[in-house]
C-alpha cells in the first residue's frame, strides 16, 4: 500500500513538472492565468517567490504557505490576501522609519534602552552603552534612557536612582508635609489611607499616639510638634513637652511650651493659659488703652500678619531686628528681617534707590513712607510727612490718617495707629451695646462664642445652654448649631461652630448636588472655588486648578494645572514661550494652517493632548507630528483636511484617539494611519468619503472602535477591514459595510428584517415560499382571468368584478416573484448591492406592484361583496349593479389605486423612497420608528384596510342572517345546504382576516410605541400579505359550482367520448358496417352558479329544482340510464335522448333544449308538472 502512495505521489510531482513547461502565455489567454499561476507556485514549495517565463509572459507569484500563493504584487500592500497573513509579515515587508524590527513585531524607536523588555530576545535593551537617547530624553548611568519629565519626580526610572540625583527640589512651605525623598504634600493628605508621597512616608506614622489633639477636636500630625508654631490655637497641644528649653534663647511657659525671648512682652499671649510671657514686662514694649495694644515707638517695631488682623500684631525690640530669625511669625510679611543686608538703600541693587532708609539699619519700599504707620523702629518713616485735612464726615486719626466717622470704636481697626479704637467712653453706641474696654458692639455678636471686645468682655458672662436639640450639632467647645451646617465649609464661624469643630471628621459625608467636596471632607459650592482665598481645611484644593498665565506672549491664553486653553483667539501661530509643565493644548477655533510644519511641536514633545480642531487646516505637513511621542489624543475636527496622505501620522506611537470628523475628507490614501500602533479610536463621521480601499487602516491592529457614519461611501473595497482584529464597535451609515467586518463584537446599524450579509431572504423558509406563493398568485390568477374570458357566464357583472379581483391578486404574484428573482440574483453578494438595490427602479416598481395589488384587491372584495349584500338582502327593492355602471365603478376604483400607489414615486421630499425602506421594497407601517411618510403609510394600510375589513364582515353577517330567514319555513329540507353556506361565508371572512387584521393589529401595536421583533415583521410581509391573492382564485371560481360543473362535464365529455370510440371500433369490427350514433346531449344553458343572483331568476332556480327529476324520468322513458341529478349548487344533469319522430318528447339530433323552452306547447306534459310546483322563495347558495 505503502508502495502505491510513493509512486502516486512521484506522478503527481512529474505531471506538476510538466505542466509548468507548458506555455502559460496559452492559459492566460484562455483566462487561466490564476491556474497557471497556481500550478507554477505548487512546483516550488520550497521558496518564498517562484518566476515562471515564457516566450510571451512572466509571472511572479509569493508563497503564502503550503499550497497557497498570491501575486507578488500583493505582497506588503497593507492588506493581508494570504489566509495566514504572512505577505504582510515583518520578516517580508519591515518596520517603518522610526520603529526598530524586533524579530516578528516593530517598536518605536523611543522604546529602545527604556529600561523595559519588549522584544522575545532583549535585542531591544542591549547594547545601550553607545545608544544615543533621543532628544528630549536623559541618558542614565546604567546608560538607559528616561524621558526628561521623568528626571528629579521623586521616582526612580533609571533603576540606578540616577534620574533623581543632584535634583534641586523647592522647600516646603511652612504648613506642608515633607516627605522622606524630599516631596512636599498638603497636611490634610497625611495619614488619609492613600500614599501621596511616592515613597509613602506620609502614611507611616499613623497611629493614635502620633496625634496631638486640639482643644477643638483637631488632630495635629506629630511632623508639626515643637516647630515653635502652635498649630492647636486654643491649647498649644502640639507644642508642649517637647523637651528642656535652652535658657539662652527660650523661656519655658508653666505648660511646658518653649517660647523664644524674642515674644517675650511682645503683646501676645505665647503661652496659654495664663499668659506667663506677657507677665513681668520691665521693658515698655507696648501700651495697653482700653483693651488694645499699641507697640511703642522707639522702643519696639510692630509686625503685622498677612491677613491684616491687628489683633495679632508683635512688638519686636531692638536686639531681635534682623537677627537671622523672623520673631513676627508672620511668614515673609514685612516681618522684623525685612530690609536687613543692606548698607544703603541705593547700594547693591539699583532698583531700591527710592526706597526709605530707617535708622535702625533696615531699608523698607516706598509704599510704606508716610503711610500714617510706624515701620520702622523709631518712626522715621513717618516724620515730616503731610497731615491732609479730613471732610466733616470723616475722623482723624493720631497719625493724621482720615477714615469714616462712623468707624469710630466699631472694633475694626481702621487707623493704623489703632488711635480710633482708644478712648471711646464718650462716643455713642447708640442700640449697639458696650464693651467693658469702651467699644460698640452689635447685639448679635455679644455672647456668639467668639470675642470680638479686645478684653472679651463680650462673652464673659454668658448663659449657655447645656443640652442641644435633636436638629442641632453641639460644637467642641460646647456650642449648638443648626445640624445642615455640618461639613459646610460655606458657612463662617458666625453661624457655624465658632471653634470650626463642625469642619472635622467630614472624610465619609456625601456633599449635596452641585457642591465642591474638598479633600479632607467639607462641601463647597462653586462660587467659592478659585476666589483667591482658601475655604478646604488643610488640602486648599478648593484653590486647585485656578486659571494663570502660562505664557508671556499669549497672555489671552487662560491655563490651569497642566493645560492652557487658547481657545477662539485668531492666533496664526503657537507661542514658543509656553511653560514646559503644560501638557494640555486647547487650540480650537484658531488660524494655523499656515505656519505648521515640523518645527512647531518641537519644544513640547511632553505633549499628551492636543486640539486642533477648527483651524482651516487643508493640509498637514509631512513630520508635522513626528515628535509628539507621547500624545494621547489628537483632535482635527472640522477643518478642510480633504484627503490623508500616506504616513500623516508617523511618530505617533501612543496615541489612543484620533478625532478627524467633519472634515469634507474625501480621500484616505492607503497606508494613510501607518505608525499608529496604539491608536484604539478613529471618527470618520460626517466627511463626503464615497470609496475605501484596501490597506486604508493597515496599521491598526489595536483599534477597537471606528465611526464611518454620515459619509457618501457607496463602494468598500472587500478586504478594507482586514487587519483590524480588535475592532469591537464599527459604525456605518448601512448594514451591508457591516458584512465586511463579520468579526466585529458590535456594528451599526442592526439588519433589517428580511436581509442578511449574503441574501436577501435570511430564512431558508422565506427564501422557498415566497417562490411558491409568488407562483400559485401568478398561475392562479391567470388562470381565473382565462377562464372567464373563455367562458360567458349569464353573470356578466359578477363574472367582471372577479376578473377585476384576479387582476389585482396577479400583480402580487409578480411583486413576490420579483423578489424572489432579487434574491436568487444576489445571492451570497446582496449586502454589496444593497443600497443600490432600495434605491432602483425595479425595487420602487416591486413596491407599486405590492401596494397596487394590495389595495386593488381591498376595493375589489369589497365592491363584490356590497353587490352580494343587495342581491340578497334586498333582492327586490334595490336594482342590481348594471354591467356600464359596474365598469364605471371599477374604473375608479383602478384609478384611486394606481394614484395610491403611484404617489410616492413622484419626486417628493415627503417620502424619500418610501418603497425603499426594506430589502423587499414594503412600505407596511409596522415598525416603531417613524420614517419620513410613515403617516402615509398608516393611512394607506391600516386605515383604508380596517374599514373595508369591516364592510366586508359586516356584509356577510348581514346576508347570513338574511339567508336563515328566508329558510326558516323549510329548514328541515335546507339544513345542509345553510350550513355550507355558513362555512363558506365564514371561510370568506376568516381569511381576508387572516390577511388584514395581523398588519392592523401589529400597525397599531407599532404606533402606540411597542417594539415589533424583526422576525415577526419578516413572516408577516411574506405569509401574510399574498394570503388573499393566492386564495382569492381558489374562493372565487375554483371552488364555485359553474366552475365545477363546467369541469365535470368536461370531464364526463372525454369520458363519453373515449367510450364512444372504443364501442364504435368494436361494432366496426364485428359487423363491419357503420354506426349511426344519434345520440346526443341535452344540456341545460342556465345553471345555479349561472343564475347568480339575479331577482328575475328566483322562480326558475325554483322550477330548475323540481325539474331534476322530470329529466330523469325522461330519460329513464326512452331506455337511457339517467345521469344523476346534481344538488342545487351544481348544475342539472344531462337529458339523453334518441330521435324518434313518433315520440312526443323527441328532439331533433345534437338539439339543445333551453331550460326555457320546457314550457312551450311542445312540453305541454312538463310544463303542467312544473306549473303544479310551489316556488321556492330564496336559494341558500346563492353566492355562487
Amino acid at each position: 500500500m505503502q508502495e502505491w502512495d510513493g509512486l502516486l505521489l512521484q506522478l503527481s510531482k512529474f505531471i506538476i513538472i510538466c505542466l509548468t513547461t507548458y506555455d502559460l502565455s496559452v492559459m492566460a489567454e484562455d483566462g487561466d492565468g490564476d491556474l497557471a499561476a497556481l500550478i507554477a507556485c505548487s512546483s516550488n514549495n520550497s521558496s518564498n517567490s517562484s518566476s515562471t517565463s515564457s516566450s510571451s509572459m512572466q509571472v511572479i507569484l509569493f508563497h503564502c504557505g503550503s499550497h497557497e500563493c498570491i501575486r507578488q504584487e500583493f505582497r506588503c500592500n497593507g492588506v493581508p490576501d494570504c489566509a495566514d497573513g504572512s505577505d504582510e509579515a515583518v520578516r517580508e515587508c519591515g518596520c517603518l522609519p522610526n520603529e526598530y524590527q524586533c524579530g516578528e513585531t516593530c517598536i518605536d524607536n523611543m522604546r529602545l534602552c527604556d529600561t523595559r523588555i519588549d522584544c522575545v530576545d532583549a535585542a531591544d535593551e542591549a547594547n545601550c552603552e553607545t545608544y544615543a537617547c533621543p532628544v528630549g530624553h536623559f541618558k542614565c548611568n546604567n546608560h538607559f534612557c528616561v524621558p526628561s519629565e521623568h528626571v528629579c519626580d521623586f521616582h526612580d526610572h533609571c533603576g540606578d536612582g540616577s534620574d533623581e540625583q543632584e535634583c534641586h527640589h523647592r522647600e516646603c512651605w511652612k504648613a506642608e508635609f515633607e516627605c522622606s525623598n524630599g516631596q512636599c504634600i498638603r497636611p490634610g493628605r497625611i495619614c488619609d489611607g492613600v500614599a501621596h508621597c511616592k515613597d509613602a512616608t506620609d502614611e507611616v506614622h499613623c497611629l493614635p499616639e502620633d496625634f496631638a489633639v486640639c482643644g477643638s477636636g483637631a488632630r495635629v500630625h506629630r511632623y508639626y510638634w515643637c516647630d515653635g508654631w502652635p498649630d492647636c490655637r486654643d491649647n498649644h497641644a502640639d507644642e508642649l513637652h517637647c523637651g528642656e528649653c535652652d535658657p539662652a534663647w527660650q523661656f519655658q511657659c508653666p505648660n511646658s511650651r518653649c517660647v523664644t525671648v524674642s515674644n517675650l512682652c511682645d503683646a501676645i499671649c505665647d503661652c496659654v493659659p495664663d499668659c506667663a510671657d506677657e507677665a513681668n514686662c520691665t521693658h515698655l514694649t507696648y501700651t495697653l488703652t482700653d483693651g488694645v495694644k499699641v507697640c511703642e515707638v522707639g522702643s519696639s517695631m510692630s509686625c503685622s500678619v498677612a491677613s491684616l488682623d491687628r489683633v495679632l500684631d508683635r512688638c519686636i525690640t531692638l536686639p531681635f531686628l534682623c537677627d537671622g530669625r523672623n520673631d513676627c511669625h508672620n511668614g515673609g510679611y514685612l516681618s522684623d528681617e525685612s530690609g536687613c543686608g543692606e548698607e544703603t538703600c541705593g547700594g547693591g541693587d539699583g532698583n531700591r534707590s527710592d526706597w526709605f532708609s530707617c535708622s535702625d539699619g533696615r531699608c523698607l519700599p516706598p509704599n510704606l513712607h508716610c503711610d500714617h504707620k510706624y515701620d520702622c523702629l523709631h518712626g522715621d518713616d513717618e516724620l515730616n510727612c503731610s497731615r491732609p485735612e479730613c471732610q466733616s464726615s470723616e475722623w482723624q486719626c493720631r497719625s493724621g490718617q482720615c477714615i469714616p466717622a462712623a468707624g469710630r470704636c466699631d472694633l475694626t481697626y481702621q487707623c493704623h495707629d489703632k488711635s480710633d479704637e482708644v478712648n471711646c467712653g464718650t462716643v455713642s453706641c447708640g442700640a449697639d451695646r458696650r464693651c467693658d474696654s469702651g467699644q460698640c458692639v452689635k447685639p448679635e455678636l455679644w455672647c456668639d462664642w467668639l470675642p470680638d471686645c479686645p478684653d472679651a468682655s463680650d462673652e464673659a458672662h454668658c448663659e449657655r445652654r447645656r443640652e442641644c436639640r435633636l436638629d442641632e450639632l453641639r460644637c467642641a467647645s460646647g456650642q449648638c448649631v443648626p445640624l445642615r451646617y455640618k461639613c459646610d465649609a460655606s458657612v463662617g464661624p458666625r453661624q457655624a461652630c465658632a471653634d470650626s469643630s463642625h469642619l472635622l471628621n467630614c472624610s465619609k459625608e456625601r456633599c449635596g448636588p452641585g457642591l465642591f467636596q474638598c479633600g479632607s471632607g467639607p462641601c463647597l459650592p462653586p462660587s467659592m472655588l478659585c476666589d483667591g482665598e482658601v475655604q478646604c481645611p488643610l488640602t486648599w484644593d478648593d484653590e486647585d486648578n485656578c486659571p494663570f498665565s502660562c505664557s508671556a506672549s499669549a497672555p489671552y491664553c487662560e491655563c490651569r494645572d497642566i493645560s492652557i486653553s487658547c481657545l477662539n483667539q485668531g492666533m496664526t501661530s503657537l507661542p514658543s514661550d509656553i511653560e514646559p509643565q503644560i501638557s494640555r493644548f486647547h487650540l480650537a477655533g484658531n488660524y494655523l494652517n499656515h505656519t505648521l510644519d515640523i518645527s512647531t511641536f518641537l519644544p513640547y514633545r511632553h505633549i499628551v493632548f492636543l486640539d486642533l480642531s477648527n483651524n482651516s487646516l487643508s493640509t498637514l505637513p509631512a513630520g508635522v507630528f513626528l515628535h509628539l511621542s507621547r500624545l494621547r489624543i489628537l483632535d482635527l475636527r472640522h477643518n478642510y483636511l480633504r484627503s490623508v496622505a500616506n504616513s500623516t501620522f508617523l511618530g505617533l506611537v501612543n496615541l489612543k484617539t484620533l478625532e478627524m470628523s467633519q472634515q469634507g475628507m474625501r480621500n484616505v490614501s492607503c497606508h494613510a494611519f501607518v505608525g499608529l500602533r496604539s491608536l484604539l479610536n478613529l471618527n470618520l463621521s460626517n466627511n463626503q468619503l464615497s470609496h475605501l480601499s484596501g490597506g486604508a487602516f493597515s496599521g491598526l491592529s489595536t483599534l477597537l472602535s471606528l465611526d464611518l457614519r454620515h459619509n457618501q461611501l457607496s463602494v468598500m473595497d472587500p478586504r478594507v477591514f482586514s487587519g483590524l482584529t480588535s475592532l469591537h464597535h464599527l459604525w456605518t451609515d448601512e448594514f451591508r459595510f457591516c458584512c465586511l467586518a463579520r468579526e466585529v463584537g458590535w456594528c451599526h446599524p442592526p439588519p433589517d428584517e428580511f436581509s442578511s450579509c449574503e441574501d436577501l431572504m435570511t430564512n431558508s423558509v422565506l427564501r422557498v415560499c415566497v417562490w411558491v406563493l409568488g407562483f400559485i398568485a401568478l398561475l392562479g390568477n391567470s388562470f381565473v382571468i382565462v377562464w372567464r374570458l373563455l367562458y360567458a357566464n349569464d353573470n356578466k357583472v359578477h363574472s367582471f368584478l372577479i376578473t377585476n379581483l384576479a387582476l389585482g391578486d396577479l400583480c402580487m404574484g409578480l411583486y413576490l416573484l420579483i423578489i424572489a428573482a432579487v434574491d436568487i440574483f444576489y445571492r451570497g453578494v446582496y449586502f454589496i448591492y444593497d443600497a443600490f438595490w432600495r434605491t432602483s427602479s425595479l425595487c420602487q416598481l416591486a413596491g407599486f406592484f405590492s401596494t397596487f395589488s394590495s389595495e386593488l384587491s381591498v376595493f375589489t372584495l369589497t365592491v363584490i361583496t356590497l353587490e352580494r349584500l343587495v342581491v340578497i338582502v334586498f333582492p327586490f327593492r334595490v336594482p342590481r349593479l348594471s354591467m356600464r355602471w359596474t365598469k364605471v365603478i371599477m374604473g375608479v376604483v383602478w384609478v384611486c389605486v394606481a394614484f395610491l400607489a403611484a404617489l410616492p414615486l413622484a419626486d417628493i421630499h415627503y417620502f424619500r423612497n418610501f418603497y425603499g425602506r426594506s430589502g423587499v421594497c414594503l412600505a407596511l407601517h409596522i415598525t416603531h420608528e417613524k420614517p419620513s411618510g410613515w403617516q402615509y403609510s398608516v393611512f394607506l394600510f391600516l386605515v383604508l384596510n380596517l374599514a373595508s375589513f369591516s364592510v366586508i364582515a359586516g356584509s356577510y353577517w348581514g346576508m347570513y342572517r338574511a339567508a336563515r330567514t328566508s329558510s326558516a319555513a323549510v329548514r328541515s329540507d335546507l339544513q345542509r345546504r345553510e350550513t355550507s353556506m355558513a362555512r363558506k361565508m365564514t371561510l370568506i371572512v376568516v381569511t381576508d382576516a387572516a390577511c388584514w387584521l395581523p398588519i392592523i393589529l401589529l400597525g397599531v401595536v407599532s404606533l402606540a410605541g411597542v417594539t415589533i421583533p424583526p422576525q415577526v415583521f419578516a413572516w408577516v410581509a411574506v405569509f401574510v400579505l399574498p394570503l388573499n391573492a393566492a386564495i382569492n382564485p381558489l374562493l372565487y371560481t375554483v371552488s364555485t359550482a359553474p366552475f365545477l360543473s363546467k369541469a365535470r362535464e368536461r370531464a364526463l365529455n372525454v369520458r363519453s367520448s373515449f367510450r364512444w370510440s372504443i364501442s364504435r371500433r368494436a361494432t366496426n369490427s364485428s359487423t363491419g358496417t357503420a354506426v349511426d350514433d344519434r345520440t346526443t346531449v341535452v344540456k341545460p344553458t342556465l345553471t345555479l352558479g349561472d343564475l347568480d343572483h339575479t331577482p328575475g331568476a328566483l322562480s326558475t332556480l325554483s322550477a330548475l329544482h323540481l325539474l331534476t327529476p322530470h329529466v330523469n324520468h325522461l330519460n329513464s322513458t326512452r331506455g337511457h340510464q339517467p345521469r344523476r341529478s346534481q344538488s342545487l349548487h351544481g348544475t342539472v344533469g344531462h337529458v339523453v335522448a334518441k330521435r324518434n319522430t313518433n315520440e312526443e318528447w323527441a328532439v331533433s339530433q345534437r338539439e339543445i333544449i333551453p331550460l326555457c323552452e320546457l314550457t312551450n306547447h311542445t312540453h305541454t306534459q312538463l310544463s303542467r308538472q312544473l306549473s303544479r310546483k310551489k316556488h321556492a322563495k330564496h336559494h341558500h347558495e346563492l353566492y355562487d
